[in-house]
């Protein structure tokens, strides 16, 4: 499932925190997100959690965010 969704309030991590599997550490650099920004996102995890998981279809990166730092602008048809 793919979403576009925009980010209501900056937001910053690092790359790999959220891939859930052991080995993850060793590729570790940050990203950030400028209020504004819309993203065309794979769905991972937007379920009830603090953190729902997304990978930014133009960069290939997979982050997390919280669900109160963006907005679900659209749901995209993957042809």
């Amino acid at each position: 499932m793919n979403w576009k969704i925009e980010i209501l309030e900056e937001h910053s991590g690092e790359l790999g925190e959220a891939i859930e599997h052991a080995d993850h550490g060793f590729a570790m650099e940050e990203y950030t997100f400028e209020r504004g920004k819309v993203l065309e996102v794979y769905v991972h995890n937007a379920g009830q959690g603090p953190w729902h998981i997304f990978t930014d279809l133009d960069s290939g990166h997979r982050f997390k965010i919280p669900p109160e730092r963006y907005r679900k602008v659209a749901e995209v048809q993957v042809a």
